[in-house]
């Protein structure tokens, strides 16, 4: 490994960083954790934000009270990809947005933050329950 590789706990490290950047409204400390020129996007065609001449008033927007809780991290050593479970909403709200992440590291900063969420209850162990549901797809309508 390079010595500007990231390893697993320095990835989890990076990652819990962001989250306390989010969650204090820290916009210099978030920048820190992501490259000058890192792409931020939620595809098809959510949202996209490319450095942090784009990035600076993105994450100025976050209003106190905005939460993101990370929940799982993962990360691939030789591709220097890794992915991050989280929860991100207000204190206030019962809901959240819930997603992964696919997070492109390079020099130990995000190079590539890849999103992909959907809103439901703001406590994620109510978010993953399969209990008191009603489900768009299962067995009993599946083809």
């Amino acid at each position: 490994m390079s010595e500007t590789a990231t390893d697993g706990p320095a990835f989890a490290a990076l990652i819990g960083r962001v989250a306390t950047a989010w969650s204090d409204q820290n916009t210099d400390a978030a920048l820190r954790c992501f490259t000058d020129d890192a792409v931020y996007m939620q595809p098809p065609d959510v949202q996209l934000f490319v450095g942090h001449a784009e990035l600076r008033p993105y994450f100025d927007a976050l209003t106190e009270g905005t939460i993101l809780t990370v929940h799982h991290v993962a990360f691939d050593i030789p591709t220097q990809i890794g992915m991050a479970e989280f929860s991100f909403g207000h204190v206030a709200r019962q809901t959240a947005d819930v997603g992964v992440a696919v997070i492109a590291v390079r020099r130990q900063r995000i190079h590539s933050w890849r999103e992909y969420v959907t809103q439901g209850p703001a406590e994620f162990g109510e978010f993953i329950s399969p209990e008191r549901k009603t489900f768009q797809w299962h067995i009993g309508n599946y083809p």
